[in-house]
C-alpha cells in the first residue's frame, strides 16, 4: 500500500492509498482525477507547484506531456527524493506515524490503517502543516513572498 497526503500551507487535504504497482498510465489518471481536483480546491485562483521526485513513474514521457498540458494551473517541480531542504512531505510522516500510534487500539491491519487515515485527513492540525511549511530556510518557494 501506498500512502500519498495532500497538503498545502493554507489546508490539509485527503489522504489517498494506493495498492499494488503504480505504471505511469496509472500515475497520469492519478493526477487528472485525484491531484488536480485537490488543487483546485486548495488554490483556485493561483497557480500550484507539484513537487514529485524522481520514481521511473514520475519521469515518464506521458506525465511530462500531462503536466506540460495542465502548466496554465499546476506546475512540476522534480525534487531528489527524500530530500529534507523544501520537501514537507517527509517531516509528516513522522507527525501522522506519531498521530497513528497515539490511537486506542491502534489499527491492527493495513484495511483499518487506511480507513483511520482517510477517516481523519483533513484533521492535520493548520498550525503543524504551517510549522513544517514555514521551518524550511527558503520559503519564497511555497509561499510566493519575495
Amino acid at each position: 500500500m501506498t500512502i500519498w497526503p495532500a497538503i498545502s500551507c493554507y489546508s490539509a487535504g485527503p489522504i489517498i492509498t494506493l495498492n499494488g504497482q503504480i505504471a505511469a498510465s496509472d500515475y497520469v489518471d492519478i493526477l487528472g482525477n485525484q491531484v488536480r481536483p485537490v488543487v483546485q480546491m486548495f488554490l483556485p485562483n493561483n497557480h500550484a507547484i507539484f513537487q514529485g521526485d524522481t520514481p521511473p513513474m514520475h519521469t515518464a514521457r506521458s506525465v511530462h506531456s500531462w503536466f506540460e498540458k495542465h502548466e496554465d494551473a499546476l506546475q512540476h517541480l522534480f525534487w531528489p527524493a527524500q530530500s529534507p531542504h523544501l520537501n514537507i512531505i517527509e517531516p509528516l510522516w513522522s507527525v501522522l506515524e506519531s498521530w497513528v500510534r497515539s490511537r486506542f487500539p491502534p489499527p491492527t491491519s493495513l484495511k483499518r490503517l487506511e480507513d483511520v487515515l482517510h477517516e481523519n485527513g483533513y484533521n492535520i492540525p493548520l498550525q503543524t502543516i504551517q510549522n513544517l511549511v514555514y521551518s524550511k530556510k527558503d520559503t519564497s518557494f511555497i509561499t510566493g513572498k519575495q
